[in-house]
């Protein structure tokens, strides 16, 4: 599920080979949302299925913009521009900010499948 400041929201199922986009000029496909704010990168944040969980890919530029991710309880931990982390399911909530604005929050459910490896051992 996700919601911009805007006051725009959605929610996304995602498929195996699906990814979610947020960034500047998106739009024209569901699995996209788009802004129109010149600071913001064009794949501003990606998230796609992986196991054992979804992927949080960061692609947006350091130019007074922060992704955090926001556990349960609270706590954040940041995420550098250019990289990838799995969220868990303590760690559900992607939080894209500029200039102290929060653009989008995402928050993400799914269910633990085990890692690719442990799937494609269970299926042997």
């Amino acid at each position: 599920m996700w919601k911009t400041a805007a006051g725009d929201s959605g929610e996304v199922q995602l498929g195996p080979d699906d990814k979610w986009t947020f960034g500047r000029a998106g739009g024209g496909e569901d699995l996209t949302v788009g802004i129109d704010h010149p600071l913001v990168s064009r794949t501003a944040l990606v998230i796609r299925d992986a196991g054992p969980g979804p992927v949080v890919f960061r692609g947006q530029r350091d130019n007074g913009a922060t992704v955090a991710l926001v556990s349960v309880i609270g706590s954040i931990s940041w995420l550098d521009e250019g990289t990838a982390r799995n969220l868990s399911a303590e760690e559900n909530r992607v939080e894209l900010s500029l200039d102290d604005e929060v653009l989008v929050t995402v928050d993400v459910e799914f269910e633990g499948r085990g890692t690719v490896v442990e799937r494609q051992q269970a299926a042997d």
